[in-house]
């Protein structure tokens, strides 16, 4: 199939006037002047086609779009934002929920950024948050997406729970506002079996879940005697967050990553304040 490159037909255009009138600009008011230019192409006729570009991609089916948002990417030509626009303007549809079933990461994330949070795609989702097609930059992307509805897909997440793909399940029921049993459970025993470097991260899925029955276990965390600064903080702030108090002062004095923070604050802890001495807090 040979593709008609509109971008290079526009880019070619806009150079020449760029050239012209270069000074008649700022680089702010440029971008404006051009993204207008933009859509003023997409109105004009070109005798190449016998039509307008919006035009062009406006007489094409669903399936049509979709195959020649493959052929563009597949022949490495610039993806017109004319054709992007055409496809985002007739909703989700069929054709297009297809493409989920595809494993070029870049088809794919076209796809993801028009579908969107489209319920008729959660399913989808979740089944290739645990598919081995997909790699990580897909799953992320996902994530994103379902995090933002967590309440509607507790089911499908829950058993990725005891899967590689914890994270992604993780992260997403962090956010769910049902407050579900099972879920509060995954991310406490997350929690509990997570390493010192991953802790930071459990404890704040635990506090934007926003269950105060997770109180108990975080305090007997801080409580550690070994317990590293970063670590402390998290908890501190998690616990706050919980309802709950700390307010035991400990010293982080020879603590590195709080010799680092103290170094790049100029003496002030992170909240903006004076340090003591001892690095207590």
């Amino acid at each position: 199939m040979k593709l008609i490159d509109f971008d290079d037909k526009f880019n070619r255009k806009m150079a020449k006037m760029i050239e012209k009138h270069a000074g008649d600009h700022t680089e702010a008011e440029w971008e404006d002047v051009i993204a207008e230019a933009y859509g003023k192409f997409g109105d004009t006729y070109l005798a190449e086609i016998g039509k307008t570009p919006r035009q062009y991609f406006a007489e094409m089916g669903d399936k049509q779009l979709v195959e020649m948002l493959k052929e563009y990417l597949l022949q490495q030509v610039s993806v017109p934002d004319l054709l992007c626009e055409e496809i985002e303007s007739r909703g989700v549809f069929e054709a297009l929920l297809d493409v989920l079933h595809d494993t070029d990461e870049e088809l794919v994330h076209y796809a993801l950024n028009m579908i969107g949070s489209d319920r008729r795609a959660f399913g989808r989702y979740c089944e290739m948050l645990s598919e081995e097609e997909y790699d990580e930059h897909i799953k992320d992307s996902i994530a994103d997406l379902l995090k933002e509805k967590a309440d509607d897909v507790i089911e499908q997440i829950l058993p990725l729970v005891k899967t590689e793909n914890a994270p992604y399940a993780l992260e997403i029921l962090s956010r769910t506002s049902k407050k579900d049993a099972r879920a509060y459970q995954a991310l406490l025993s997350a929690f509990q079996k997570a390493s010192e470097e991953e802790k930071p991260l459990y404890a704040g899925y635990l506090a934007t879940f926003g269950d105060e029955r997770a109180l108990p276990c975080l305090m007997r965390e801080i409580e550690r005697e070994d317990i590293g600064f970063v670590l402390y903080q998290e908890l501190k702030f998690t616990i706050e967050s919980l309802g709950g108090e700390y307010e035991k002062e400990r010293d982080f004095s020879a603590d590195p990553a709080y010799k680092k923070i103290m170094a790049a604050g100029g003496g002030a802890d992170i909240f903006g304040g004076r340090s003591s001495s001892k690095g207590k807090n």
